[in-house]
């Protein structure tokens, strides 16, 4: 799960140039394919997807799309990683919107669940992506972000907000805890009843992580 809040930075953006290099048109070009991949497996599924018909889309032709990402399993990896990262930008906001750590924290996970729950995401991040990816799946989703909640429980833990256990234990248990809840969800339909006893159990990770004020 990706929690990464970064600090973001503003630049200025340099002068316009004659022409796009080589490789900004290559990462424009990947880009793009990327989009509309991730388009056609949301809505058709990835066994449904067209090779030829997602290059036709993007603009470009077959070759082009092996030469970036080899096949059509390297391309909804990408798509995969993609949609992982936009999930995470959406976290951040979330998490530098609330002034307290802690609480911060717990909103992140909670959110996780409702994020990676929509519908187009859904479909391509735990129904495609295992049978696509087998477990490399899992493991990029468990790995995105892993360094940034390490480094949070271990302030956390510093500040006597939570309990003194060892920060990359309890972020592989919260990690796998929120993972399996997804999956869950993700299997057995997301029904009101089942989302609410999802976020319960999370809860009740959380409140016997902390420490009393």
């Amino acid at each position: 799960m990706q929690i990464s809040h970064t600090d973001r930075m503003s630049t200025t953006a340099p002068p316009p140039r004659a022409s796009t290099s080589r490789a900004e048109a290559a990462e424009q070009t990947a880009a793009r394919l990327v989009a509309t991949a991730r388009r056609a497996f949301a809505e058709q599924g990835f066994a449904a997807v067209s090779l030829d018909a997602l290059a036709a889309e993007a603009g470009v032709t077959r070759g082009a799309l092996h030469h970036h990402f080899t096949n059509k399993a390297g391309l909804f990896e990408a798509v995969l990683r993609a949609v992982d990262a936009e999930i995470g930008d959406e976290l951040d906001r979330l998490y530098d919107a609330e002034p307290d750590r802690w609480r911060a924290f717990r909103i992140c996970f909670h959110a996780y669940l409702d994020l990676a729950l929509q519908p187009e995401r859904r479909r391509i991040l735990f129904h495609d992506a295992p049978a696509v990816l087998g477990t490399r799946a899992i493991e990029i989703l468990m790995a995105s972000g892993f360094a940034t909640m390490v480094a949070d429980l271990s302030l956390l833990r510093a500040e006597g907000r939570i309990r003194p256990i060892h920060p990359e234990a309890v972020a592989h248990v919260l990690n796998g805890a929120v993972m399996a809840q997804v999956m869950w969800l993700a299997d057995e339909g997301t029904t009101p009843d089942r989302r609410a006893a999802a976020h319960a159990a999370l809860d009740a990770v959380f409140d016997g992580l902390t420490l009393a004020d």
